[in-house]
């Protein structure tokens, strides 16, 4: 295609992950758990899950299904264990002539067919489809947002 185009609209309401990170941290020795109790809780084999939880260098939030069980420990709705912001994408801009733009939409396309396929009953094993379409992918997804200076 060889052109660009601005996202919209360019105000976004995400995760603040590191705000949200503290947060964990905060409410898990408010309510009196230890790392290891809220591992076996979890059923993880190590803490590690729960240490990259509450550290917002790592980038990294519980999945939906651990928000509803630590929402039941805390004794708090799931939208009061993480937090909000604004981020303004008016200043990003995804660039489809770029090879990030094909790798993703590469991957994008592959997981749509794999996706169908399982729907369809073609496909039984989902993480042996999972490693099918990485194997199809030319290369490594990377990030296709562009910081514009």
């Amino acid at each position: 295609m060889g052109y660009s185009y601005s996202l919209k609209p360019s105000k976004r309401t995400v995760v603040d992950i590191p705000a949200t990170s503290r947060l964990l941290k905060d409410l898990r020795n408010k309510n009196g758990y230890s790392v290891k109790q809220l591992q076996d809780i979890f059923g993880f084999e190590t803490p590690v899950a729960i240490y990259a939880w509450e550290n917002e260098k790592c980038k990294n939030i519980p999945c939906i299904e651990n928000f509803d069980i630590l929402s039941k420990l805390y004794k708090c709705h799931v939208e009061d264990l993480y937090v909000l912001k604004q981020v303004d994408f008016s200043d990003l801009e995804v660039r489809e002539n770029t090879p990030e733009y094909q790798t993703y939409s590469n991957l994008v396309n592959h997981l749509l067919e794999g996706l169908a396929d399982i729907e369809e009953g073609k496909v039984q094993d989902f993480h042996e489809a999972m490693k099918e379409i990485r194997k199809n992918l030319k290369y490594e997804p990377v990030t296709i947002y562009h910081q514009l200076k």
